[in-house]
């Protein structure tokens, strides 16, 4: 189970590294991808939520490869993107602090 969600917690931060243009964004996958496996080598996070989790990062992330596809990320791209990745670091806190 840990090698699947790791596996594509990988998978997540190295496929938004590969474009360049968004290095706050990225910066922030980064992160939420490391609590998310903080979340999982304490134990505070069960499969489930994992999972749901994973799902919820790699939503972001193709928000952010469709902003990035015609080679120009816009403001209002930017902000979804940002509101996006808000709601997932809350969805991480909570699931991992219930």
């Amino acid at each position: 189970m840990k090698s699947i969600m790791t596996g594509a917690l990988l998978l997540v931060i190295t496929s938004g590294a590969s474009f360049a243009g968004t290095p706050l964004i990225d910066a922030r996958q980064n992160a939420q991808s490391h609590r998310i496996y903080n979340g999982i080598a304490s134990g505070r996070l069960t499969y489930p939520e994992t999972k749901q989790l994973v799902r919820g990062q790699i939503h972001v992330q193709r928000l952010e490869n469709r902003a990035k596809a015609d080679g120009v990320v816009t403001p209002f791209e930017r902000a979804r993107i940002n509101v996006a990745q808000s709601v997932q670091g809350a969805r991480i806190f909570w699931k991992k602090h219930n």
